[in-house]
């Protein structure tokens, strides 16, 4: 059976899943197409070495005056896109989860009044749908995630200082039952965007079930920490 195993023991954001299943797909540039036809982006795709590690960065190039969206706006957008069945189907279900956290964290159950600020502008978009086509092209019968390095210390965001991890990210977790583990760096290393699309196609496990490696790709993350801020994905044939 073809499993992908995400091991996030430097955390998770939106780019850095895409990153790193970019780089288990033989044809990257696919998935840039899908983006740029989609969103009104442009995609770079660089290897950088992040401590020793060599990774892929992914960098998306979003106009200089972007607003923030309500939850439905967001639909429309990845509606009118015109993707595969199942790509529009994932990117729908993870804003869902981050438009059902948010609400739950705020105590509005009005989704039409919900207005989406870090998550709600293109390079989440471009992440939400780059990831989904990845993924699904990568053609796995399974997804896992082994416990989340969340980072420590305190966030700014659009509602004030926050503590690690943020409100909606430890919804999120919730939802989807992740497992999950301070870190010694004071610092966000879950995004809302990471923990929402991990929490849509994976299951937690603890520790890598019995398996052989067929490719491993690792996606670069933004931040400079004592270790390799990376994102690891492994592609293995399980039991």
């Amino acid at each position: 059976m073809k499993s992908l195993i995400f091991n996030p023991f430097s955390g998770a954001a939106g780019d850095m899943i895409l990153g790193c299943t970019l780089d288990l797909l033989d044809d990257k540039f696919y998935v840039k197409e899908i983006i740029e036809s989609a969103v009104p982006v442009s995609v770079n795709m660089n290897e950088v070495m992040k401590r020793g590690i060599r990774a892929l960065d992914v960098k998306i190039n979003v106009p200089e005056h972007e607003h923030s969206r309500t939850y439905f706006e967001l639909v429309d957008i990845i509606k009118d896109a015109k993707l595969s069945n199942d790509v529009e189907k994932s990117a729908l279900d993870i804003f869902s989860k981050m438009a059902e956290a948010e609400a739950h964290v705020h105590g509005n159950d009005d989704l039409e009044k919900l207005h989406f600020h870090e998550v709600g502008q293109n390079d989440a978009l471009a992440d939400v749908i780059g990831s989904s086509t990845a993924i699904h092209s990568l053609k796995c019968d399974s997804v896992y995630c082994m416990p989340i390095n969340v980072g420590s210390g305190t966030v700014k965001c659009a509602h004030g200082v926050m503590s690690v991890p943020a409100p909606a990210t430890l919804e999120l977790l919730k939802k989807g039952n992740l497992y999950f583990q301070g870190g010694n760096e004071a610092k966000e290393l879950l995004t809302p965007t990471g923990a929402a699309i991990l929490s849509h196609f994976a299951k937690p496990i603890r520790v890598f079930p019995k398996c052989t490696v067929n490719s491993i790709g690792y996606g670069a993350g933004d931040a400079d920490l004592e270790g390799p801020n990376v994102l690891q994905g492994v592609l293995t044939e399980t039991d």
